[in-house]
């Protein structure tokens, strides 16, 4: 990854700040926190299925090769008023990150162990992240992405599809790690740690889809 990597990739990519639409192909604009915005009493609030909801991730080297895996969503909301996202949020596992289409079992821990560790995301002190929509919309919403204690706003693209027992949503963006301080050896003055982080691409790709009931 040019400095790339994981990829809480929740294509559910994830949130911004800027004043355009971002695409699920870019990466999205990252701006200060903003107010979480609140269900009113006339929106319908739904009950997420955990079992049926997901968060996938993707990240890349520079030259060649990519991870892909997912991250378990831990608690979701979503409230819609006539037709938009007017709130929501969800809460992921850190300490759940996988890797997914890779037999290689060795190579699968040793990635694991690496992203968990203070190299990536410190799991061991930020076990969770989480989304926090502060501006809701049809098309589009803004929330609050915060990975190991830092949040950003960021603008992502949505696509709601009612069903006979409630609604899902998905989305699909892409974040810059450095962002949110996911850098191999954070502020190391450490050459080879500089080296190492600049073989990962700077971005991660999520895929989010959550699956919800009245």
């Amino acid at each position: 990854m040019k400095k790339a990597l994981l990829i809480f990739t929740v294509s559910a990519g994830v949130l911004l700040a800027s004043c355009g639409n971002p695409s699920s192909n870019e990466t999205v604009d990252a701006a200060d926190a903003g107010e979480t915005a609140e269900a009113t009493a006339e929106s319908v609030t739904y009950n997420v299925n955990l079992d049926e909801s997901s968060v996938n991730w993707k990240g890349a080297k520079v030259i060649d090769g990519s991870h892909t895996g997912t991250i378990a969503i831990t608690a979701a909301s979503i409230s819609t008023k006539d037709g938009a996202i007017e709130a929501g949020n969800f809460t992921l596992d850190m300490n759940s990150i996988a890797e997914t289409n890779n037999d290689d079992e060795e190579g699968v821990a040793k990635l694991i162990g690496h992203l968990k560790s203070g190299d990536f995301f410190l799991v061991d002190s930020f076990p969770s992240a989480s989304f926090e929509i502060t501006e809701g919309g049809t098309d589009h919403v803004k929330g609050n992405l915060t990975i190991k204690g830092i949040t950003k706003e960021i603008e992502i693209p949505v696509t709601m599809n009612d069903t006979e027992s409630g609604t899902t949503m998905s989305s699909t963006f892409t974040i810059n790690r450095n962002d949110w301080g996911v850098t191999w050896g954070n502020n190391s003055t450490n050459k080879i740690d500089f080296l190492k982080d600049n073989f990962i691409k700077d971005e991660i790709e999520f895929d989010v889809k959550l699956v919800a009931s009245k």
